[in-house]
């Protein structure tokens, strides 16, 4: 089985399809799970999937967010006059005390469903 190299979340503001891709990516490579195993436990296809990561727009909104959400990332929405002011209280969290997932121990949220568990390597 190959290794799973993680990737760095990008910036928390989200502004296109591309960059929600990465932070799906990051949050799957993250927790070491294989594209192909993240596939199967979400019930969607490897080319959904690399569709998603690969920040094409044409994967459904609701795939979109119930896959980001199960592999655990975060994603919320704010009116767009307060957008540089949210992006600088994200950042201000990550250089806190930076995780895999972006956050800050204290501030993890539990989920309501666990995000899909890391690969074990036999």
């Amino acid at each position: 089985m190959r290794k799973v190299k993680p990737e760095p979340f990008p910036d928390p503001l989200i502004r296109d399809a591309g960059a929600f891709g990465q932070a799906v990516r990051a949050a799957r490579t993250g927790a070491g799970i294989s594209l192909e195993a993240a596939a199967q436990a979400l019930s969607i296809s490897k080319a959904t999937l690399s569709d998603l990561e690969g920040g094409k727009g044409t994967v459904a909104l609701g795939t979109a967010l119930r896959v980001a959400r199960d592999l655990g990332a975060v994603v919320f929405a704010a009116p767009l006059a307060v957008h540089f002011e949210a992006a600088t209280a994200l950042q201000g969290l990550r250089k806190a005390r930076p995780k895999p997932w972006g956050g800050v121990d204290s501030e993890r949220p539990s989920p309501s469903r666990q995000p899909l568990e890391r690969e074990r390597s036999t």
